[in-house]
């Protein structure tokens, strides 16, 4: 587990060499980089707050969602169990010695992994296929993807719907800021809630 998490910044690497890749040979012109991103829009502070309350209004929607699917996987005789992150983290609190490898663990799901999966997803999927003339494959086909990738029957309903609202975030502030920023926000929320419980 340890070493899927610190795949996470090498992943942000390859991310952007793929970008570059894709860049090259699917654009027809050539775009920097932060105008692919959004980063240059002039609008850090908008899509900071839309972010911030995406990621908060996510976390309501995701948890209704995990609490209909978990009905449904009871309701099947399976057992339901949370995300291997999720149940890693959990033991590291209960452990309460190893608190350099929890505070790890926080900063690679709170700052790392939003970073790299929006850049990812949003950043580079997203735009790549709906460049290609495929919207629609491009929308369904990264949520579900997005889900995929998180290998969980519990949250897979739950992350195609936080997918599904990071791409319209994404598109309605053509910033990649607003959504990593939602990512971040969604993820920290579940953190919090897990360490209170």
């Amino acid at each position: 587990m340890a070493a899927n998490v610190t795949a996470l910044p090498v992943a942000i690497l390859v991310a952007v060499a793929i970008w570059f890749q894709v860049n090259r040979r699917i654009y027809h012109l050539p775009i920097s980089l932060a105008d692919t991103f959004g980063f240059n829009r002039n609008n850090t502070g908008r899509c900071l707050l839309l972010g911030l309350a995406t990621g908060l209004g996510l976390v309501l929607i995701a948890k209704a969602l995990a609490f209909m699917s978990s009905l449904l996987i009871q309701a099947f005789g399976d057992q339901v169990e949370p995300q291997k992150l999720v149940k890693l983290i959990a033991e590291e609190l209960a452990k309460q010695e190893n608190t350099g490898t929890l505070i790890f663990f926080v900063v690679m799901a709170v700052a790392v992994a939003p970073v790299a999966e929006e850049i990812l997803f949003r950043g580079i999927l997203y735009p790549a296929v709906k460049q290609l003339g495929h919207p629609r494959v491009a929308v369904i086909g990264t949520a579900l993807l997005f889900a995929l990738i998180h290998v969980n029957l519990l949250s897979f309903a739950s992350l195609t719907a936080v997918a599904l609202a990071l791409i319209a975030l994404y598109e309605f502030t053509d910033n990649l800021l607003a959504p990593i920023t939602a990512h971040a926000v969604f993820n920290a929320s579940n953190l919090i809630m897990l360490i209170w419980q």
